[in-house]
């Protein structure tokens, strides 16, 4: 059933408008990496969610509005979790999975699930070898049919089997490491959080317990080939903290915490809750770092946690109900005294 508690909450424009315009640096360091096929596959994702709007949004009671942007912005975003050699065709049905993930449950504000993860799960789903296997930076990629460049899997790989990387820190914070188009460069990152923060898009109650479970799961469970099974949190600091290292500046996890998970219709309303899913969302993401094949494992922890908000914020709204009953309680007993 659509989320009728947040039709207040429905019209964002300024939110999908600001993460659009964060989108333009990631998308710049991408074309310096790989040349203009980049851009390309942003506008075939563009133009594939604007008609898809046009053909679907007339079709339920809401209607097309034309200057809502949240379809081209889950599209750019899907854009930015996929590698510069992904088909044109695989784009588009990651797309239009988000699209009617969107439009299915009445359109902007309704929906209960993020598109972006739901077109993102749905391209991993059925095509994984095509979505983890990435080129090398630097290479120039033709604007068709790169089918003869040198593919290599991501860091997450190298990690899920208990290995370390072996990028520096200075390319890892300037991208110039494989991975998907927008998730490397991890100083624009978290330049475009700091302004997502300032633009009060950013919940800080959401990303801070997020990238704590980030941080301390792994310091508590390394998974190390060159670690002992069991060992405790103050021994083998220095591989831990290598480890640390490519788990936050690699991968798609802090891409997903500054873009994704403060999604305003799919986030909780009250702070407590949101504490609360980000906790969770942080321990499905290290959950399915580990355990799963996906690089975009944030995406799937986003589809788990998606089914809790409206719950989180029901159990919130008793809890202070109860709290005020009992104060009343408490000041009826002593006036009556």
């Amino acid at each position: 059933m659509p989320r009728l508690p947040r039709i207040e909450k429905s019209v964002n424009y300024d939110y999908y408008a600001d993460l659009l315009w964060c989108c333009v640096p990631l998308m710049a360091m991408s074309v310096y990496y790989y040349g203009l096929r980049p851009l390309l596959l942003m506008a075939v994702a563009l133009l594939t969610a604007y008609i898809c709007d046009c053909l679907v949004t007339p079709l339920h009671a809401a209607g097309y509005r034309p200057h809502e942007p949240s379809s081209e912005c889950f599209a750019a975003l899907i854009t930015l979790l996929m590698p510069a050699t992904v088909p044109y065709a695989i784009l588009v049905v990651a797309v239009i999975t988000a699209v009617m993930a969107k439009e299915a449950f009445g359109g902007e504000g309704h929906y209960p699930f993020h598109p972006t993860a739901v077109g993102i799960a749905v391209a991993a789903i059925s095509w994984p070898n095509t979505l983890f296997s990435y080129p090398i930076p630097g290479t120039k990629l033709p604007l068709w049919n790169p089918t003869d460049v040198t593919l290599t899997s991501g860091m997450q790989a190298t990690l899920r089997t208990g290995g370390l990387p072996s990028a520096s820190t200075m390319n890892l914070l300037v991208g110039n490491v494989e991975g998907p188009l927008g998730t490397c460069a991890v100083l624009v990152i978290c330049a475009c959080g700091l302004f997502l923060l300032v633009r009060k898009h950013l919940h800080l109650s959401i990303f801070l317990p997020y990238l704590a479970v980030l941080v301390v799961l792994p310091w508590l469970f390394p998974s190390l080939n060159e670690l002992p099974n069991l060992s405790f949190p103050w021994e083998y600091v220095r591989q831990r903290i290598y480890l640390e290292k490519y788990i936050l500046l690699s991968g798609t996890s802090l891409f997903g915490g500054l873009f994704l998970a403060s999604e305003p219709v799919t986030c909780p309303n009250r702070t407590a809750s949101r504490i609360i899913y980000g906790l969770v969302l942080g321990v499905a993401a290290v959950a399915f770092r580990y355990f799963s094949i996906y690089e975009t494992g944030i995406c799937f922890a986003l589809l788990i946690v998606g089914a809790f908000p409206e719950w989180l914020d029901l159990v919130g709204r008793r809890a202070e109900r109860m709290r005020f009953m009992k104060k009343e309680e408490k000041r009826l007993a002593k006036h009556g005294a």
